[in-house]
């Protein structure tokens, strides 16, 4: 009897230990569930904030820092310096001189960009203006050519402009906007909803506009670094040289103007008395009645005097 009541109560125990452990199953399974979906859901809420945080996140990466700038600036190869230079030069011999400088232009690797000039009669000075284009690392030579040669200086202004710093900031900026064009092109790959593709593509097109943008003004900064300008004015001195020939007709064309010279005098002091006494002719009329009135009245009273003694 002992032993039945025993097994009874041992049936009884392992059936309500294992009711717990189906209980504590469920539980954890449950806890599971609700874990999952809390997951879920946060990650919906995720994935709708997502679009909206990439453009703000990747364009506060796109800006460049200083240290950044200061290392790309020590590791720069060369200083990008903008060369200037404006000469005012005299010749006598214009035709040459163009020649020439057109002529070492080419010897140093550059480029006329353009050039005018103005009276070209034989007898008038002539005046000429060219913008030349030479590389950077030549640029001194080039205009100590100019100096040593027969040409007279009058003006010369030379000048350099750094623009390392501006160059290696444009460059940054760029770097960092390709990179956010690449992220963008990937987000845009990956997405699935219309809305955010068109709001990837705006975003899209404005970096892309910005690349260009950069490009531009550091293609500019390069050329201009690249190549020195110097413009240049030039004039003419002409130097005559008269011969036996020439000093003669020289002389007959002073003879000639000497007395055409006298004639004009003579005309001149005519035409001024001839002015002058038609001009007071009245005046002239009155004091000559006056005069021979006056000369009448004394040689009668002069008569007078004698025919009484």
């Amino acid at each position: 009897m002992k032993k039945i009541v025993f097994i009874l109560v041992l049936i009884v125990f392992l059936s309500a230990c294992s009711n717990d452990a189906d209980d504590s199953s469920y539980e954890s399974a449950d806890s599971d569930i609700a874990t999952s979906e809390e997951s879920s859901q946060s990650g919906m809420s995720t994935n709708d904030s997502q679009l909206d945080n990439r453009v703000e996140m990747e364009q506060a990466e796109e800006e460049p820092a200083s240290e950044a700038n200061e290392d790309n600036l020590e590791n720069v190869e060369g200083r990008k310096i903008i060369h200037n230079a404006q000469l005012h030069l005299e010749t006598e011999t214009f035709d040459e001189t163009v020649n020439f400088l057109e002529t070492e232009t080419a010897n140093y690797d550059g480029y006329v960009v353009n050039s005018n000039y103005s009276n070209h009669r034989e007898e008038a000075e002539r005046f000429g203006r060219m913008t030349i284009r030479i590389p950077a690392g030549q640029f001194q030579d080039f205009i100590a050519i100019v100096e040593n040669g027969d040409l007279k200086i009058l003006n010369k202004s030379v000048s350099g402009e750094d623009v390392t710093e501006q160059y290696v900031d444009l460059t940054s900026r760029l770097e960092s906007k390709e990179v956010v064009e690449k992220r963008l092109l990937a987000f845009m790959e990956e997405a699935e909803k219309t809305e955010d593709l068109l709001k990837i593509s705006n975003d899209l097109a404005d970096v892309q506009e910005d690349i260009e943008q950069l490009t531009g003004k550091i293609n500019y900064l390069e050329n201009q670094s690249d190549y020195a300008t110097i413009d240049i004015e030039l004039t003419e001195r002409r130097v005559d040289m008269p011969s036996v020939q020439d000093e003669s007709l020289s002389t007959w064309e002073k003879t000639q103007d000497q007395f055409l010279k006298s004639i004009q005098a003579i005309l001149s002091i005519a035409s001024g008395l001839f002015v002058f006494l038609v001009g007071n002719a009245p005046i002239i009329i009155l004091f000559l009645i006056i005069g021979l009135v006056v000369y009448f009245v004394i040689k009668n009273t002069i008569q007078k005097r004698e025919n009484n003694n």
